[in-house]
């Protein structure tokens, strides 16, 4: 039985122990596999620091991968790299927590800014810019807060948001968070960890009552990556055809999502569609 992340802003992990690759009878190197023991199952905002993180970490390691599947860190990469590794990943785990908590401790003191606010930092890149004055263009949509209201009612689950998804990023444009996860308008996740990716390069619904019990998603590791059971999304795309991103929600929960609810979804996101252009065309 699956069990769903701790929701507690105090919930930081700390590493009690390693399973470590074995090293093949000739003494070559070979790819392996280490699991790091975690002493809990992280909260999702720790999830959450940890896929801004991990990427830097697997480079600078020579890692394939880096994962989290319940309380265990998963790491794949060089065997002789990976029976070294023990002191760094207690670091990283660290930073991981770090992370986490100063995302929590600036939340706190932007809570008088308004949701979905962006300040517009001229001296940014280009696709930055971009990414500002898009976000800026769904806060003007007056709608959609009332929007995720109805989404996270129709679907039953207590999170909602609408993503910015290209082929590099996927940004949180308005968020409706009741379950605590703690991502803000504005802030990004690790584009190959989410399954709004896959809805980008094939342009249809995807939803799921409950991961753990799902023929296709139970060994996914996106919900065991963040810690859900339920999930729908939907793509919005442009009235000339061309993808936005994507209208979500999902739940630590199991949930039961009916044909109705896909509509509901897919609805809201063609009206966001329209109206997010509208913005974009009206913009200074």
């Amino acid at each position: 039985m699956k069990t769903s992340a701790p929701q507690g802003d105090t919930q930081q992990p700390t590493v009690i122990g390693f399973e470590m690759p074995s090293v093949d009878v000739d003494g070559e190197v070979t790819h392996g596999v280490m699991s790091v023991l975690l002493d809990v199952l992280p909260s999702l905002k720790w999830a959450v620091s940890l896929t801004v993180l991990h990427e830097a970490f697997a480079r600078e390691h020579r890692l394939d991968v880096v994962r989290l599947v319940g309380s265990t860190l998963t790491l794949s990469g060089p065997v002789d790299t990976l029976r070294k590794l023990s002191g760094d990943v207690r670091d990283f785990v660290q930073s991981v927590s770090n992370h986490c908590m100063r995302v929590r401790h600036a939340r706190l003191l932007d809570d008088a800014q308004p949701v979905g606010t962006v300040p517009l930092d001229e001296s940014a890149a280009p696709g930055k810019i971009d990414l500002q004055l898009d976000l800026d263009a769904i806060r003007r949509i007056a709608g959609i807060p009332a929007m995720l209201e109805a989404v996270v009612r129709a679907a039953d689950m207590r999170f909602a948001a609408v993503a910015r998804v290209t082929d590099t990023e996927w940004t949180a444009c308005v968020v409706r968070d009741l379950v605590g996860f703690g991502l803000q308008a504005g802030q990004d996740l690790a584009l190959e960890t989410t399954i709004c990716n896959e809805i980008r390069q094939h342009g249809n619904p995807v939803y799921f009552d409950s991961a753990s019990r799902d023929d296709t998603f139970a060994n996914h590791p996106t919900p065991a990556m963040y810690g859900f059971e339920s999930y729908i999304s939907v793509p919005i795309h442009l009235p000339d055809g061309t993808f936005f991103g994507t209208l979500c929600a999902l739940d630590p929960k199991p949930a039961k999502i009916t044909v109705q609810t896909v509509r509901t979804l897919e609805m809201f996101a063609a009206v966001i569609g329209r109206e997010f252009d509208a913005e974009r065309g009206n913009a200074p």
